[in-house]
């Protein structure tokens, strides 16, 4: 029976990706078991792993007020996929089917918004929401992480509909549809892994972010990492409850991703080999 050898090349990759891993469960791990210590044992050096698991930093997550905190984020991330898709649809659907230079144009305005530093985004960000008086609301958030959230959606599905066979909406129209009409009806439905696959990054994105919601909120529309960061800066440091915290966070995000993965290679890999 003859061996076979994998090439060099397969094995540096194969290498590669272990090192990655190592480097991205390592940390996972650490934070796991944090979460399980007393502060006692949190803080002691050299860090032990044999101890006496507690639940003690999780009773404070569930039953020390932090409930409003975790809605403040499910509220944001809900309302982003929603506002992502209501506004995203119809002008990813405009500027598929738009015709000349200013198409091309306007897309790449559209992608470049996504793409500017999010530094550059805050500060005029946090300048209108003092304005305007939403300064630590619910409100300011979504409309932080909309501005980046939004143009994504609308990037992915322009190139998805870019890949559709226009022979059925042609039809439809000569049949007397309108526009509307053609993307309810036929464009929607074979659309579903891409929508889905939109949904779940702007969720999880939205979910995650960091910067808008630490800058815009202080107390009453704060987001769990925002809060996990403010637990970081005070005095009483306390490790296992931001271990906590931090696990708690993570459990959605790989929920969304893992009930949706099938989607979201579908929808992210549709349209790529015609």
């Amino acid at each position: 029976m003859r061996k076979t050898w994998l090439r060099p090349g397969t094995w540096l990759l194969t290498g590669f990706i272990g090192v990655y891993m190592v480097f991205v469960v390592v940390p996972l791990l650490w934070l796991a078991l944090g979460a399980f210590k007393t502060r006692f044992e949190s803080l002691r050096s050299p860090p032990t792993l044999l101890f006496t698991p507690t639940f003690e930093a999780f009773q404070k997550v569930f039953a020390g007020g932090f409930g409003s905190v975790f809605g403040n984020s499910v509220t944001i991330a809900l309302a982003n996929v929603a506002l992502s898709l209501l506004l995203g649809i119809p002008a990813a659907y405009a500027l598929s089917r738009m015709r000349g230079p200013a198409r091309k144009n306007f897309a790449f305005w559209v992608l470049s918004i996504r793409l500017a530093p999010a530094f550059g985004l805050v500060i005029p960000l946090y300048a209108f929401m003092r304005t305007v008086g939403l300064l630590d609301t619910i409100g300011a958030v979504i409309i932080a992480h909309l501005t980046i959230n939004l143009p994504l959606a609308i990037w992915l599905m322009m190139s998805y509909f870019d890949d559709l066979p226009t022979d059925i909406e042609e039809a439809a129209i000569i049949d007397g549809a309108s526009r509307f009409g053609v993307l309810r009806w036929v464009v929607l439905p074979i659309s579903g892994p891409m929508l889905i696959a939109v949904s779940m990054l702007v969720f999880v994105f939205s979910w995650n972010e960091f910067l808008f919601a630490f800058i815009l909120t202080s107390s009453d529309a704060q987001t769990v990492p925002a809060l996990i960061a403010g637990l970081a800066g005070t005095m009483n440091f306390d490790w296992p409850l931001m271990s906590a915290l931090s696990v708690s966070a993570l459990v959605p995000a790989f929920v969304v991703v893992l009930l949706a993965q099938r989607h979201i290679t579908e929808g992210l890999t549709a349209g790529a080999i015609k």
